[in-house]
């Protein structure tokens, strides 16, 4: 009896690992997501501080999980020359789920902040699942494959929020929790079933070219555009109480407008980026970001929540281009990896610095004092940006 052919059957294995890789990666970007929209309602309620101490709270909570991810994603990346990379994705897929069950039932702020600090961390492993998809792709398909990873992380960024808001509304607080518990239990069981194991990663010596103004510039152009993201949830509660919102009704409304503006975003970058080869892409990123600074101004005078929402997807859908337009930018002139990895951390950064800045200056000042700073910031960014660009340096 003659064997069947195997030819191409170890490729579409690893094609089909690929898959779950992804499922893995969308059911942690879901699980941390799902709780963004109601976590400051939900530090709120369990607050023995203040209000003006609770609202930094609120920021430190959400924003330094990614401060110690942009730390902490070097680390996970060089662990793959020592530890099997399968074994490392499925560890922190694991601790992250024990994670999200503590913090569903502690209401000490420290103790809260203490576990994000410790998840921020964990949440690097979407270092290791570039890795595992990077040695998986078949020869000719990685972009593909990577559009994919970077697909299913939005897609759980997308869907996480509204559903943890309408959870919080029907079954209260602990049940997004729960939620998040059981959706990366299933990522889990996928990962470990169909995702192929690959060798230790044995390092490459690697050069890159020097950090330039234009870089240096470009990077922090990357954390304010990210920061113009990442800001709103934070003070989400004190927008949608001047709109006189009762507290369900704001919970489900955070998560509607969070779904809204992170649909725009990615239909912008899309758009945005097809233009960049017929308008240059200096042009484009200047159009975005006057665009979004105006826009960003432009919030304060919103009278409802309608108008504000129309704003602020408005205002994402300009900015969320010039992330990946700065970081092709660079590439296109030759940038090395290292200089395009540290481009990319400026997106950890945005994430850290956009939910801190918002409660640090709202704690303080006002709506319109956050406006202006996040405004200015991005327009002096730019212009020093654009002047790099010009003298090539």
């Amino acid at each position: 009896m003659q064997t069947p052919p195997t030819h191409g059957t170890s490729a579409e294995d690893s094609a089909k690992g690929i898959y779950f890789i992804a499922i893995s990666q969308f059911g942690i970007a879901f699980s941390f997501n799902c709780i963004m929209s109601f976590m400051p309602f939900y530090i709120l309620k369990v607050s023995a501080y203040d209000e003006r101490e609770t609202m930094l709270w609120i920021g430190m909570i959400l924003g330094a999980t990614s401060l110690v991810a942009a730390l902490a994603a070097p680390f996970w990346g060089s662990l793959t020359s020592r530890v099997r990379p399968k074994l490392l994705f499925e560890g922190g897929i694991l601790c992250n789920g024990v994670l999200f069950f503590m913090m569903g039932f502690v209401e000490n702020l420290p103790l809260l902040l203490t576990l994000r600090l410790i998840q921020g961390a964990l949440g690097a492993i979407s270092t290791i699942g570039l890795v595992l998809v990077v040695a998986s792709a078949p020869k000719g398909q990685l972009p593909k494959f990577m559009s994919l990873f970077q697909n299913s992380m939005t897609a759980g960024q997308l869907i996480g929020p509204p559903l943890g808001a309408y959870a919080v509304a029907l079954f209260g607080y602990h049940s997004p929790f729960i939620i998040a518990v059981i959706v990366v239990f299933f990522s889990l069981v996928y990962c470990h079933r169909y995702v192929r194991d690959i060798p230790l990663q044995l390092k490459k010596p690697e050069t890159g070219k020097p950090l330039t103004r234009r870089i240096l510039w470009g990077w922090g152009l990357t954390i304010v555009a990210t920061i113009h993201l990442m800001f709103l949830p934070s003070i989400l509660p004190h927008i949608l109480e001047g709109f006189q919102l009762t507290e369900q009704a704001a919970i489900t409304t955070a998560g509607t407008i969070m779904m809204a503006y992170m649909t725009t975003a990615i239909a912008g970058n899309y758009l945005l980026v097809r233009l960049a080869s017929g308008w240059g892409v200096a042009r484009l990123i200047t159009i975005a970001c006057l665009s979004a600074a105006g826009l960003q101004c432009l919030l304060y005078f919103s009278t409802g929540v309608y108008s504000f929402t129309l704003i602020r997807v408005l205002q994402t859908g300009m900015i969320a281009a010039v992330i990946p337009l700065v970081i092709s930018s660079v590439a296109v002139e030759g940038g090395g990896g290292t200089t395009l990895g540290f481009l990319n951390s400026g997106r950890f950064v945005g994430n850290a610095f956009g939910p801190m800045m918002a409660t640090l200056i709202l704690s303080r000042f006002n709506l319109l004092a956050l406006y202006l700073t996040i405004g200015g910031l991005t327009l002096v960014t730019l212009f020093a940006f654009l002047g790099s660009v010009r003298n090539k340096n």
